[in-house]
């Protein structure tokens, strides 16, 4: 799917998985990739797949894309993932 910028990720989005990018204090970066639980003007929350959530203001967010799911390595017990 193609690149959306911090600014077209909105509330339409909650539910889909993403892929983000966010600078951190240190200077370095750090990707995370979930399902967006909660999106508003000033933060977005995502969900990996391991259940960890972290909330991200989007002033540390340098690029972020809705991707497609991954495909089910195991389609009868769609839990194995």
């Amino acid at each position: 799917m193609k690149f959306k910028s911090v600014d077209e990720i909105g509330p339409e989005h909650q539910g889909h998985r993403v892929t983000v990018r966010r600078k951190l204090r240190d200077g370095g970066y750090s990707d995370f990739i979930g399902i967006i639980e909660y999106i508003d003007i000033s933060s977005i929350r995502v969900r990996n797949h391991k259940g960890e959530a972290i909330t991200i203001p989007r002033s540390e967010i340098v690029a972020a894309r809705v991707i497609e799911a991954p495909t089910l390595q195991n389609p009868e017990n769609p839990a194995s993932g």
